[in-house]
């Protein structure tokens, strides 16, 4: 059994300062990771403080709040751009642990580590610990999922990014779970992420939402309600901006309204909703964003898999970080932290799945699940969960590989 880490106190009413203050102001993603650090140090120096904070396991997840081999929470996680590699630092590869912790280390100095900081020397180290020309790892395959009919057809389908190409993918519903040959809609997408799909427009075809991760600024792309290539979507419109700070976007109907709205968690670990206006009217098509909770920092893959009850109101889903699945209710109207009702929860051992993506993907009116599983760094297969309609999934079923 792992040796329980001897430290791993971190500061976080810092990392929530520097949050507001800097992530506001750009993209989460590529903004923070092309920050040149003030402080760096060598590997062996980063061993020293994983040996000190977790006796060397990199994957330690104990459940104390703070995970892999250099003890980081959430919060700081988040704060620092963790999720462009895994949604919690255990899941991630120890060189992407440590290119966070670059990060840390430049925004709030060696005591971030109170005590294995200094023991280690990371203050006086100043060495690059992965020097040019190394690559930093990246995601792999398919990333930032979404659901929605896109061509007009009444069957779910699935847009994705290819994270090696920027190319913008549509995979066609065949309405029976499995998905057809996929369609290249768009290019230069990789500097794009938290996609989500919903009908904002109110003409009733599906539209892609997305934030633009260098100037963090929110775009609603209209779908054309046709599969036409690099037309399939129209002209993209500004409808926010700040949102380089907001993660796991998610469109899900919170208010029985039958107009999308848009669920997101800021830095804090506050969940918002910002009620659809069903028109786009620039930076108008969304209403005063309301808190309907708190404590969402530790709380990863955010979906909506539509009504998973058979209650007539849409659910959303999310993992912990020990690998629970739950399920939260909505209570069909937007009234603060009532809004969600009291979760339950529908699975174990999800740790392992990424891009959980929802939608009624088989056409019986119950909500389902996609989801990869794959090893950090790693492509893997892609796997969808039918509803049973009473609050959970049946057995999975594989539908692709190489994800």
């Amino acid at each position: 059994m792992p040796a329980t880490p001897r430290t791993g106190r971190r500061i976080d009413k810092k990392t929530a300062a520097i949050a507001t203050t800097t992530l506001a102001a750009v993209g989460l993603g590529a903004a923070l990771l092309a920050t040149v650090p003030a402080q760096a140090a060598s590997v062996t120096t980063w061993d020293k403080v994983a040996h000190c904070e977790s006796t060397d396991d990199w994957q330690i997840n104990t459940g104390n709040g703070y995970y892999g081999g250099l003890q980081i929470s959430p919060s700081t996680w988040n704060a620092f751009g963790g999720r462009e590699y895994a949604a919690y630092p255990h899941q991630a590869t120890k060189q992407q642990q440590i290119l966070i912790g670059e990060k840390i280390l430049a925004g709030q100095g060696q005591g971030a580590w109170p005590s294995c900081g200094p023991a280690a020397g990371l203050g006086s180290d100043h060495a690059d610990p992965y020097p040019a020309p190394t690559t930093p790892p990246a995601q792999v395959g398919m990333v930032h999922l979404t659901a929605a009919d896109f061509t007009g057809d009444g069957k779910k389908d699935l847009a994705g990014i290819e994270s090696a190409t920027g190319k913008l993918w549509l995979y066609p519903g065949n309405g029976n779970a499995t998905l057809g040959n996929r369609v290249q809609i768009g290019s230069g997408w990789n500097g794009m992420s938290n996609l989500t799909a919903a009908d904002f427009t109110g003409d009733g075809k599906a539209d892609l939402v997305t934030v633009d991760n260098t100037t963090g600024n929110l775009f609603a792309y209209p779908g054309t309600g046709s599969l036409n290539g690099t037309n399939t979507l129209g002209a993209r419109t500004q409808i926010g901006s700040g949102w380089g700070a907001m993660r796991n976007l998610t469109a899900i109907d919170v208010n029985k309204d039958t107009k999308a709205d848009l669920l997101a968690v800021d830095t804090a670990g506050n969940l918002f909703a910002y009620p659809g206006t069903g028109s786009l009217n620039g930076t108008n098509t969304l209403g005063a964003r309301t808190q309907i909770g708190s404590g969402w920092g530790a709380m990863a893959e955010l979906a909506s898999p539509g009504d998973l009850n058979s209650d007539g109101k849409d659910d959303l889903v999310a993992v912990d970080p020990a690998g629970n699945l739950w399920k939260y209710p909505t209570t069909g109207s937007l009234n603060g932290t009532n809004t969600l009702g009291a979760r339950n929860q529908i699975g174990t051992g999800w740790d392992t799945m990424h891009q959980l993506v929802g939608a009624d993907f088989n056409g019986d009116g119950k909500g389902d699940l996609d989801a990869v599983q794959a090893p950090t760094g790693s492509t893997g297969t892609f796997y969808f969960y039918p509803g049973n309609g009473s609050g959970g999934f049946a057995d999975r079923a594989q539908i692709g590989t190489g994800w």
